[in-house]
Formats: C-alpha cells, sequence, structure tokens
C-alpha cells in the first residue's frame, strides 16, 4: 500500500475584508473620486479635442481658401495685363507678318518694356502657335530671333528656356490666358504668364512674361506668424512637378497631392500636422497650408494637464477628509475591540466611555451593560464550578477508595479461587477424566482473564487523573523498543518486522510507549495464524505533519465495524479466536486524545488491517 505525500499550501490573495475599517473608507473614496474623474477628464478631454480639431480644421480650410482666392486675384490681374499687352498692335503686326519675310524691329518692342519695367519679370517671350519660340528679350535686351538657342546664349548666364513649354502651352486652351507652372532654372524660381495673341479669328502665338519668385525666409515666418498655429504655406505645380515652401524648392506635401480638398493628417519632423489643399483659379498651381495639430490641441492639452492637478488634488483631498470621518467613527470601534479584548482575557470589569448619543453610544452603553452581567454571571459560575469541584473531588476520592478496595477485595477470592484450581489440578489431576480436566483448565484460564481484565480495568480508570508530560519522543527508537519487548515471547524467526524511518514528536514517552505496546501486540496477536505474518511499522505526512501506522496481514475485520474498535469491551472477533479483554484499543484513544491526536484503522476480512494515529501537541 503506497501513500502520497501531499503538502498543502495556501496563496495569500488581497481582500478588502483584512484591510482596516479606516483605510477602507478612504480607499473607497479615493477609488470613487478617481472613476468619476476618469471618466468627467477623458469624455471632456474627446470633447475638446473633437472640438478644437474641427475649430481647426475649418481655420485651416478656411486659410486656404483666402490664400487661394488671394493669389487668384494677383493671378487675373497679372493675366488682364499681359492678355492687354499680347493684342498690342506690335505684337500682332509682328506674329500676324509672313514667317520667311519676319524681322525683329530695330528697337525693343514697348509692350516688352512695359512688362520688362516690373522688377520681378526677368523676361518676354514671343512663340507662334505651336509653342515655339521667336523672340526673347529681357533687360539687356533682345536675345535672339528666329533662331535656335545656341551654346553662347548659355554661357552667357542667361536662364535656359523649359523643354516643356510647348506641351504646357499646347495643353491650354486657345483663348485662355493662365499661369503657368512653376520652374526651377539655375538658383532661381520662375513662372511663366501666358497670353494669347490672336487676329483675323485666329490665334497667331503666345506672349509669356516670366516673373521671378523672389520672396525671404524673414517675409514667409511673418506670413506664418501672420496665419498663426505654426502655419506652413506650400505652392506647388499641379501636376506634382515642384513644389515650394515660397523661397525654394521642397518636397510635396506627403498627402496634399493626393487628397485635393480633404483635410489629411500626416507626421513631420517636428511633429504631427493636418494639411488641406486647393487649385488656385487662372494658374496651374495648388496652395496647400500645414497646422501643427500640437499647437490646435494646444487648448485641450491644456484642460489636461489643469484635469490632472485638480483630479489629483481632489483625490488628495477626498481621502484625507474620508480617514478623518472614519477615525472619527473608528476611534469607539477600537474602544469596544480592547473592552472585549479586556473580557477575553479575563477582565470582566472593563468598560467603554464613549459619550456618543449616536448609534455608536448606543452600542457602547449595550455593551457595558452586557460587561456588568457577564462579571455577575462570571461570579456565579466560579461559584458554582467551586462547588461542583468540591463534589467532584469527593466523588473521586470515593472512586478512587473504590477502586482500591475492588481491586484489593476482587483479587483475594480470585487468587483463593485460582490457588485451589491449580492444588486440584496437581494432586488430584491423575483421577480426573477428561471432562474434569477441561473445566479445572477453563477455571484457571478464566481466573488468570479475570485478573488481566480488573488491571485495564484500573489501568484506564488512573489514565483519567494522568498529567500529559511534553518532551521530544524518538518514535523510530521507541518502536524499536517494544518490539524487542514483545518478541521475547515469539518463537524465533516466525514473524517477519519492518520499522522504517520515523520523525520525532513532543508527548509523553511512557504514554506513547503504552500505545506502541498495544497496537504492535494487536498486530502480531492477529497476523499469528498466517503462514507468513508480516508487520510494518512506519510514517507518512499528511498536511505537513506525521502520521504514524502499523500494518499487519492478520485475520482484519469488517470495515463497517471500524468505530467500535475503539470502545471499552468492544470486539469483533470472539475469545476463541483471539484472547484480549476488548479494553486495549479503548486506552490507546484515550492517551491520544489526551495528546490531542487521533486514530482510526482501514481493513477488510482476511486481509490485514492497518491503524493510523497522529499527535498534535
Amino acid at each position: 500500500m503506497k501513500h502520497n505525500k501531499t503538502n498543502l499550501s495556501s496563496n495569500p490573495r488581497f481582500s478588502l475584508r483584512t484591510i482596516s475599517i479606516r483605510l477602507q473608507l478612504p480607499l473607497l473614496i479615493c477609488l470613487l473620486l478617481l472613476v468619476m474623474i476618469l471618466l468627467f477628464g477623458t469624455i471632456s478631454y474627446l470633447s475638446i479635442r473633437r472640438a478644437s480639431m474641427t475649430i481647426g480644421e475649418q481655420r485651416l480650410q478656411s486659410l486656404t481658401e483666402q490664400l487661394s482666392g488671394m493669389f487668384q486675384q494677383s493671378a487675373h490681374s497679372l493675366n488682364t495685363r499681359c492678355r492687354i499687352l499680347a493684342n498690342s498692335k506690335e505684337i500682332v503686326d509682328y506674329l500676324d507678318a509672313d514667317p520667311a519675310t519676319r524681322r525683329m524691329p530695330g528697337n525693343s518692342i514697348d509692350a516688352f518694356q512695359k512688362l520688362l519695367a516690373d522688377t520681378l519679370t526677368a523676361w518676354v517671350e514671343v512663340r507662334d502657335p505651336q509653342g515655339g519660340l521667336l523672340l526673347r528679350e529681357d533687360r539687356t535686351g533682345p536675345i535672339y530671333s528666329g533662331r535656335p538657342f545656341s551654346s553662347q546664349d548659355q554661357e552667357s548666364g542667361r536662364p535656359l528656356v523649359p523643354p516643356n513649354i510647348p506641351k504646357e502651352i499646347m495643353e491650354d486652351k486657345a483663348d485662355s490666358n493662365i499661369v503657368g507652372n512653376l520652374y526651377h532654372l539655375g538658383d532661381s524660381l520662375y513662372y511663366p504668364i501666358i497670353a494669347r495673341t490672336a487676329g483675323n479669328g485666329k490665334t497667331l502665338g503666345y506672349l509669356l512674361s516670366w516673373r521671378a519668385v523672389r520672396n525671404t525666409t524673414k517675409t514667409v515666418d511673418q506670413l506664418s506668424q501672420l496665419l498663426g498655429s505654426k502655419a506652413a504655406l506650400y505652392i506647388g505645380n499641379n501636376n506634382g512637378s515642384l513644389w515650394i515652401d515660397m523661397v525654394k524648392p521642397v518636397p510635396a506635401p506627403p498627402v496634399a497631392m493626393e487628397k485635393p480638398r480633404k483635410t489629411v493628417h500626416y507626421m513631420r519632423p517636428g511633429g504631427k500636422v493636418i494639411a488641406y489643399a486647393m487649385p488656385i483659379p487662372g494658374t496651374k498651381w495648388r496652395v496647400a497650408v500645414e497646422l501643427s495639430q500640437t499647437l490646435i490641441l494646444e487648448a485641450a492639452s491644456r484642460f489636461l494637464y489643469w484635469l490632472i492637478g485638480i483630479g489629483a488634488f481632489l483625490t488628495l483631498a477626498g481621502s484625507l477628509i474620508a480617514w478623518l470621518i472614519s477615525r472619527n467613527f473608528t476611534r469607539p470601534l477600537d474602544r469596544l475591540m480592547r473592552a472585549a479584548a479586556a473580557i477575553e482575557a479575563g477582565d470582566y470589569s472593563s468598560k467603554v466611555d464613549i459619550y456618543r448619543r449616536d448609534e455608536l453610544g448606543r452600542l457602547a452603553s449595550s455593551f457595558n451593560s452586557m460587561t456588568t452581567r457577564i462579571h455577575h454571571t462570571q461570579d456565579d459560575l466560579e461559584k458554582k464550578v467551586q462547588s461542583r469541584t468540591q463534589e467532584l473531588e469527593s466523588v473521586n476520592k470515593e472512586l478512587e477508595a473504590f477502586s482500591y478496595s475492588v481491586s484489593h477485595d476482587l483479587r483475594a477470592p480470585l487468587r483463593a479461587v485460582s490457588g485451589y484450581a491449580i492444588m486440584l489440578k496437581e494432586d488430584y489431576e491423575d483421577s480426573f477424566d477428561d471432562e474434569a480436566k477441561r473445566i479445572t483448565g477453563n477455571i484457571i484460564a478464566n481466573v488468570k482473564m479475570m485478573g488481566q481484565l480488573i488491571d485495564d480495568l484500573l489501568a484506564f480508570s488512573r489514565l483519567g487523573k494522568r498529567e500529559v508530560r511534553k518532551q521530544q519522543v524518538d518514535m523510530e527508537d521507541l518502536a524499536r523498543a517494544c518490539v524487542t519487548e514483545l518478541s521475547q515471547a515469539l518463537p524465533n524467526d516466525t514473524y517477519l518486522i519492518d520499522i522504517g524511518p520515523m520523525p520525532s514528536c513532543k508527548g509523553d514517552p511512557d504514554l506513547l510507549k503504552q500505545v506502541w505496546m498495544n497496537l504492535i501486540g494487536n498486530a502480531i496477536k492477529y497476523s499469528s495464524k498466517q503462514a507468513d505474518p508480516r508487520i510494518t511499522i512506519g510514517s507518512i505526512e499528511e498536511a505537513g505533519r506525521p502520521v504514524y501506522f502499523v500494518r499487519d496481514n492478520g485475520a482484519g475485520f469488517d470495515n463497517k465495524y471500524a468505530d467500535k474498535l475503539f470502545k471499552v469491551f468492544q470486539r469483533l472477533h470472539s475469545h476463541e479466536e483471539f484472547e484480549g479483554t476488548g479494553i486495549g484499543l479503548a486506552l490507546v484513544k484515550r492517551i491520544l486524545d489526551k495528546h490531542k491526536g487521533g486514530i482510526w484503522a482501514e481493513s477488510s476480512l482476511g486481509n490485514g488491517a492497518v491503524f493510523y494515529f497522529k499527535l498534535t501537541l
């Protein structure tokens, strides 16, 4: 039979029941305040954030629309001026002339000079209906007329003409005037104002006024400050070929070109921004404005910081007030607790002085009344106990006298009966027939059993007055000593007795010896009829404590009658099968009860038995 060792362990868990009431109320108030602040703060913050973003997006769209309108007005003014000059008599006559005999005027065309009077106009061009370059002039004079652009022109430092200008002109409507794409030529930025020249109901050509983009970083910063929220302004071609920040070329905004007329969000090195882009009518440009999301949400962030600060202050203040209130309630409870502890220690005169008229005051009054009644009841009980103790002492003395008288008076006639029976057997056994011999033997055996029964009863009665001496007991050595003592009356090599290692315990060594002697003696007795009697003595562990056992392979018993084994005179086998008085196991149980322990048995008929016992001293 194998026994598994089980170690019970408990994992402590946090519970409000383990916290003082004085702390429970502040914790509860703190928790409620935190939940309310978090809930209110989250809802408020999200609302303010949403409102700030909505206002920011509306402001962004309004700024972009205003800038688009402003650039549209400027473009319209430039287009009007250029259109008027493109249809002047000089330009019309020049373009309407026969290409074979067309000659550049001796002096600059007046229309060119009017355009070049604007300091931002870099040069002026005249192109044929297919976009071919016919005439070009800047402030230094005409560059060429009707000839290809040469390497000398390039070495002169004049900006090269962008190769896609013919395509840009041909893509426009024949009757349109428009501001063309931005171009990065050399170290400068330029854009053309394209005006159509018409005559005799057809397109004669185009006048292109090239203007330079000349803005300083300071000017752009001032414009950004006027727009607010660290706004960034970008101008770019509709086809996405070039974007500028009003000073220099820059990478295209990540999303502005992909989703025009829609607010988009993306990351910049300085943080997250929102942007809005829209075309500029009358141009091939679109304007995009970026606003810093951090600055837009500044009000929401400031509200969040204030909320955290106010929430922390309210939580601390609420917890402090709750602690003061709880202390006002728990102080009387502490006094009641100390008074109850004093009563538990035996001081029934302790009272609680609480001068209150609320429920705690009435509780204290009831407690004091209860204390007074307990004190009177205790006095009455002590008197009754003293009286009962005296009566018990008198009865015990009478029982002791009775036990002594019974032991002395019963033993005398038993010794006489035993003596006469032995004399009859010794002197007249030869003349007895078999029946007489049997009767004489029965008389001697019963007298012996009666003497043993008297000894066991006296031992059982004396055990009630025996005080347990607590000391460390080596259970393995004690069991071995009992086996050695019991083995002296056994045939040699008849029993196989195995004693395993056993831990020591605290108890009375004399009483524990009686336990071992009875249990091992019973194992020897009830396994005596087996061909190979085996007895095992050892211990197992249960809930961190040792449990000792004695196992045999003897006759066993029906396990449903196991409880009867430990009662006086209760036996599960007849006297003819196995001798005994039926007091040994009752004596063992009484000894273990004195050690605050227990004993139990497991068995089945014909399969032996095992007796377990433990001590908790």
